[in-house]
């Protein structure tokens, strides 16, 4: 089951590799709009799948592991507020693209919301890792 997992990471992360270096090539061509609706829709599937894992991978290992039901609904509110918050932030203002084509509407607000909840993400992050750093080492002196 590891090698499952590492073996799918590692084929997502080269499709991710993949589209932008293709989108990089194609930002001078014709196609511009389409590529961005690519790179987009990709960006999407990642999120998507992200939170759905958040969500079901607590559910699916349930008995395997010796779970308790409290982190587990802890879990899924702190996700819920995230998005939430997330598309509560989001402005979801008109974007005007390379060719002069104006995009309004959910598609911005799903962007807006999707970026945001990126930044709250790696600050959580940063923050996980440098507090941690510091925690173990005030805890070995």
């Amino acid at each position: 089951m590891k090698n499952i997992s590492k073996i799918t990471v590692w084929v997502l992360f080269a499709v991710s590799i993949l589209l932008t270096i293709l989108y990089l090539i194609n930002i001078g061509g014709n196609k511009l709009d389409a590529w961005t609706y690519t790179y987009l829709n990709w960006a999407y599937v990642m999120i998507a799948l992200s939170v759905i894992l958040i969500v079901l991978l607590p559910i699916l290992t349930f008995k395997q592991r010796t779970v308790k039901i409290k982190p587990l609904l802890i879990t899924l509110a702190i996700a819920i507020v995230l998005v939430g918050g997330s598309y509560l932030l989001a402005p979801g203002t008109p974007v005007t693209l390379a060719t002069g084509t104006v995009v309004e509407g959910s598609v911005v607000k799903f962007t807006d919301t999707s970026i945001y909840m990126t930044y709250i993400l790696v600050a959580f992050s940063g923050i996980a890792i440098v507090g941690g750093s510091i925690y173990n080492a005030l805890r070995k002196n």
